[in-house]
């Protein structure tokens, strides 16, 4: 889920690098994962991810991993991501930039 998310602000141009620029980095405060249903080895399987909210230094983004051959649901994850100073690590506000790459 990370790799994904980590790909994700990529595309948005939101990635590490950018981030470093203003001086910030996330940090994942919590993950959940449910498990819907079963996968297994040889299961070809996609993942979605998207931002769901996106505060003044909270992030709040949402998985899906469904089964390519019958697009059901075996996974769905949620991480709260808080901006912080690169520095310091203490909680720093998201630069508009970046918080208008996830809101576009």
């Amino acid at each position: 889920m990370i790799e994904a998310a980590t790909k994700h602000s990529e595309s948005v141009g939101a990635g590490h690098d950018v981030c470093l620029r203003y001086g910030g980095i996330w940090v994942a405060k919590s993950h959940h994962i449910e498990y819907k249903k079963p996968a297994f080895e040889n299961d070809a399987l996609q993942m979605k991810t998207w931002v769901e909210d996106i505060g003044k230094i909270l992030s709040i983004r949402r998985y899906e991993i469904s089964r390519i051959e019958d697009g059901a649901i075996v996974c769905e994850g949620v991480t709260e991501w808080v901006f912080v100073d690169s520095k310091t690590m203490r909680p720093k506000k998201i630069p508009n930039e970046i918080r208008h790459a996830f809101i576009n």
